[in-house]
């Protein structure tokens, strides 16, 4: 078995390791050329050139670094919304700059303003360890986008991934919420 076959064959949890250990040897400098490709492709996309609402994570670590599209939507004029975690469920709050940012729950930035809004139509990136063609997604195992997109139908959801994130296969459960769409620095799924 290669390191290919490996990262993409197991269960949840061994997929989650692999992939994670994957993007943590990553260095800065392939990161940062990776997450503006993604970044180039998903600004390209007409579900981000016509949205009005964006809601973005705060990228942590070797994720793909969100700040570069978290800037570009403010430089477009669209209203960037970031999420806040309240014990098992998360609301999204508008930002203007990072200045309105502090550390939360998992050492994640988030908003310090507890002001949430219902947003009901826009484009939401969906975080994630790992996902296959048929855009089924491992996340972080907290389930709260699963919980608020149950919530938030409207959004349109986009996951921005490195191409190594992209597995043969991922098992979902019926509570699962699978991304619309999928950017990588090579593809975009949908």
């Amino acid at each position: 078995m290669n390191s290919e076959d490996s990262v993409n064959s197991g269960s949840k949890e061994v997929i989650r390791k692999r992939i994670k250990a994957v993007r943590n040897d990553m260095d800065r400098d392939d990161r940062a050329q990776r997450s503006k490709l993604i970044c180039r492709r998903l600004s390209a996309l007409p579900e981000y050139v016509n949205a009005i609402n964006i809601c973005a994570y705060i990228s942590k670590g070797n994720e793909v670094d969100t700040r570069l599209i978290v800037e570009r939507a403010w430089a477009d004029g669209k209203h960037v919304y970031v999420p806040k975690v309240y014990g098992q469920d998360m609301e999204f709050i508008e930002i203007t700059d990072y200045g309105e940012l502090a550390s939360g729950n998992f050492g994640i930035l988030e908003p310090v303003s507890d002001d949430f809004e219902e947003i009901e139509d826009g484009l939401m990136f969906m975080p994630g360890i790992a996902f296959d063609h048929s855009r089924n997604r491992i996340g972080f195992g907290g389930g709260y986008y699963d919980r608020y997109l149950a919530r938030h139908a409207g959004l349109v959801t986009v996951a921005l991934a490195y191409e190594f994130q992209i597995v043969d296969k991922i098992d979902s459960e019926p509570t699962d919420i699978r991304p619309h769409i999928i950017v990588t620095e090579s593809e975009v799924i949908s």
